[in-house]
């Protein structure tokens, strides 16, 4: 009787450990260069391996490396990921391949695979040139730390990324380490040589793995982060959000602006790079646009707009260039922002120009004003007179030249020729163009 219970106990016991053995294994795939669309692929990849409850994490790599933000939103990742993470280096994890390959716990080649040659580069005149010393150190400590996290040499870690580091036997100073499977294995960096990972994975009692695919939301990040893109989300949502406030109501420039920034932001937030920050500054430049055109001034274009596209611009560059961006990423950036912002701007004064009514001149806001400092153009000597051409009043505030004026204690919005009258000033309309009433002042001679 005692041992039949001990062997049922034993039973029991096996079967729970194969139970546990048993599992779902995710293989998440980087096949080519590791950009803005892998970090929401491996967003996604890691959110459903948890909801499916995944007790292994498989990085199948095979890739040149890819931009080193990318890299480093992914390694985070990898760190936090909610299942153990095993990386299969299937042909090359090279760069930044190899800081994602180090950051999984286990280490799997495919017969002939390398892994190394990991200093951060830049491109700049279609020339490839080595990060400033700043960046090579920031990036040599997260392979260390990497490396020190699960159990393996540092110092190996560390000369895939700085050339002044020397391993005897391995690698001289000067030159950058990468390492064949054999050589990964003889210096702690490799878990084993595998023909297949669904043959280990099967060998090692996983079952048959499931295979995370890249999704049309993947690619629609790549196609709304690429710079074509980014330049038109900009421009056309700018010039939408302009035209809307030109237009009285509201209506489809102003959704079409909001959506083409939404999608900017959305994008650029899903990959790391965009934060609150950064929509605090853009929603801070248009405040002070605003309050630039309906508030402070209708003739000059003053500091409050300055500080509002400074503003704007600093909120699209900060959502579009991460820590470790090249000098070729930053000048591209500023280079878009600021064309966007130049377009923008230029397209609204053309507009302002051929609309025939807008907000600002139902304002009182005349743009033919603050260009050649008249208050009205050559065609407003043609306009028709009318009734109120020849009424006689007085300046009931002070015109810049926009203002109001009371005629026989009717009070109406008044642009003033001279430019500037005072308040109190006596004033006749000498032309009416329905939307604004054209005054002078009405001289003692008179």
């Amino acid at each position: 009787m005692a041992r039949s219970m001990l062997l049922g106990v034993l039973c029991c016991c096996l079967l729970a450990a194969g139970t546990m053995a048993q599992g779902d294994a995710w293989i998440l795939t980087i096949d080519g260069d590791i950009g803005l669309g892998t970090v929401t692929y491996l967003q996604r990849g890691m959110a459903e391996a948890a909801d499916a409850e995944a007790n292994l994490i498989v990085l199948a790599l095979t890739t040149p490396g890819g931009l080193l933000d990318s890299a480093v939103e992914a390694r985070r990742l990898l760190l936090d990921a909610p299942a153990p993470t095993l990386a299969f280096v299937d042909g090359e994890a090279l760069s930044a391949g190899a800081l994602l390959a180090v950051s999984c716990e286990r280490i799997l080649y495919s017969p002939g695979s390398v892994i190394g040659a990991a200093t951060p580069v830049y491109f700049f005149e279609e020339r490839m040139l080595e990060a400033p010393e700043k960046t090579i150190s920031a990036v040599r400590t997260m392979f260390r730390a990497s490396a020190e996290l699960y159990g393996r040499r540092a110092d190996v870690a560390e000369a895939m990324v700085d050339r002044t580091i020397s391993i005897p036997g391995w690698v001289e100073s000067g030159k950058l380490l990468t390492l064949t499977s054999l050589d990964a294995a003889a210096l702690g960096y490799s878990d084993g040589e595998v023909d297949s990972i669904e043959s280990w994975l099967e060998a090692e009692g996983y079952g048959e793995p499931i295979v995370f695919q890249t999704r049309w939301v993947d690619n629609l990040i790549e196609v709304l982060t690429s710079p074509v893109a980014v330049a038109l989300l900009i421009t056309i949502g700018l010039l939408g959000l302009i035209v809307e406030m030109l237009m009285p109501g509201f209506g489809i420039p102003g959704l079409i602006g909001i959506a083409c920034l939404g999608f900017f932001f959305w994008a650029h937030f899903l990959v790391g790079l965009a934060s609150w920050e950064s929509i605090a500054f853009l929603l801070g430049g248009i405040v002070a646009v605003g309050l630039e055109i309906f508030a402070f001034t209708a003739v000059d274009f003053g500091l409050a707009g300055l500080v509002g596209l400074v503003l704007i611009g600093l909120g699209f560059y900060t959502a579009m260039v991460g820590p470790f961006a090249g000098r070729e990423q930053v000048v591209q950036a500023v280079g878009i922002v600021a064309g966007g912002l130049i377009f923008s701007v230029v397209a609204g004064i053309v507009l302002l120009t051929r609309l025939p009514k807008t907000r600002l001149r139902l304002g009182g806001i005349i743009l033919s004003s603050a260009i050649t400092g008249r208050s009205h153009d050559a065609n407003s000597e043609n306009a028709a007179e009318t009734a109120w051409v020849g009424r006689v009043g007085v300046a009931a505030t002070d015109l810049r030249p926009v203002g109001s004026g009371i005629f026989e204690e009717e009070r109406t919005d008044v642009v003033c020729e001279e430019g500037f009258l005072a308040k109190g000033t006596p004033i006749v309309v000498i032309r009416d163009e329905v939307y604004r009433k054209i005054v002078r002042q009405i001289k003692e001679e008179a």
